[in-house]
């Protein structure tokens, strides 16, 4: 679980980043959509690490009972 968060930091924007970078030339928008993959993929960790926060400290509170 401790290496969970800093890959979700890692390997998420670096997605968006390169999903934006292939689809840039296609639509003639660079660098929009790399910059716009990046982005997306900060915010899809930061949801994902939200999560995992929250299910850590429900099963915390439930051991607690």
């Amino acid at each position: 679980m401790l290496m969970v968060i800093p890959t979700l930091l890692l390997v998420a924007p670096l997605v968006g980043f390169f999903l934006g970078r292939f689809l840039d030339p296609r639509f003639g928008t660079t660098p929009w959509l790399s910059f716009a993959g990046l982005v997306l993929g900060f915010v899809a960790a930061g949801r994902e690490i939200v999560s995992i926060v929250r299910r850590v400290r429900s099963e915390g509170e439930d051991g607690r009972r």
